[in-house]
């Protein structure tokens, strides 16, 4: 019997039917997908005051988790900072290499970025500012060691054993460290910066308007408008954000971690204040001036 003769025979029910073989088991998969598969990410990293052992140390780690783990796609920085130790500065522009070696690194400068924290974000594929965050003071600062004195009940090896050098010696390292400085800002920037080194060893700091003029920085943005872009860096349409804190030091209570981790709020008078009780050393440090200076 032809199926036409059928009585029961429904066009439209048979295409329906063949309608809901091949779409329900489609759309199934694709629920299951968007839970089982894991959505590509983009990780926060945030440095927040003054660049030291502990903050390195953080950050340094949450950047080894990013390169690490095959779901971060893409890292943005969000700086809040004036500098701090000249080695460690380094340390973090180093490690910001590494990582823009494996995947996209966008900075985010919130309310300032300014020497050693500038410094590192010079490493990142791009950087972003508000019209008036502080951005540069691309210097040195640091305090020149006591006189070389005579003490006849200390037995040194060499002149300088106890000093570690002259004065005017350690002039021209705190130069050297300037010009280490300089250069890295000129590798990380290259064709964009528009600013003369001369005019950019004053160690001056600008806004973010003057930044991006001078090639500083490579746009006005927003820290959510700077993930989009690390997002675009790294070739992704559909994304998720996640915390990089939580996640590299609480391992072992991530669900529980990223439920009540919240970033920490900035305090503008902490992270404009002046540093007390640093170790002799070379820090890339702004140091905002008093209103009577």
């Amino acid at each position: 019997m032809d199926e036409h003769d059928d009585p029961t025979y429904s066009p439209l029910r048979t295409a329906l039917t063949v309608l809901l073989i091949i779409l329900v088991p489609l759309v199934i998969g694709v629920f299951l997908a968007n839970r089982l598969l894991p959505r590509p990410q983009i990780g926060v990293v945030r440095l927040s005051y003054d660049i030291g052992s502990l903050s390195t140390y953080e950050i340094a780690e949450q950047l080894r988790f990013a390169r690490d783990n095959p779901s971060i796609k893409g890292v943005v920085v969000i700086i809040n900072s004036p500098g701090g130790s000249a080695a460690f500065s380094e340390e973090l522009f180093l490690d910001v290499l590494d990582t823009r070696r494996e995947l996209p690194v966008v900075a985010s400068i919130d309310l300032v970025a300014a020497s050693g924290a500038y410094y590192m974000a010079a490493a990142a594929n791009e950087i972003y500012a508000k019209p008036t965050s502080a951005v540069g003071s691309v210097g040195v600062i640091a305090s020149l060691p006591g006189d070389v004195f005579i003490e006849e009940n200390l037995l040194t090896t060499g002149p300088y054993k106890a000093f570690g050098g002259t004065r005017d010696g350690y002039v021209r390292q705190i130069e050297r460290a300037k010009l280490a400085f300089l250069d890295a800002v000129q590798v990380g920037r290259g064709d964009r910066l528009t600013i003369d080194p001369q005019t950019l060893s004053r160690a001056e700091v600008y806004t973010g308007v003057q930044a991006m003029e001078f090639g500083l920085i490579d746009g006005l943005a927003s820290s959510e408008a700077a993930l989009r872009r690390a997002a675009e860096l790294a070739g992704l349409r559909d994304f998720e954000t996640v915390e990089l804190y939580p996640l590299t030091f609480d391992t072992d209570f991530i669900p529980l971690a990223e439920v009540r981790y919240q970033p920490q709020p900035i305090d503008e008078a902490r992270l404009w204040a002046a540093p007390t009780n640093l170790a002799p050393g070379l820090y890339y440090r702004y140091v905002e001036p008093s209103a009577g200076r």
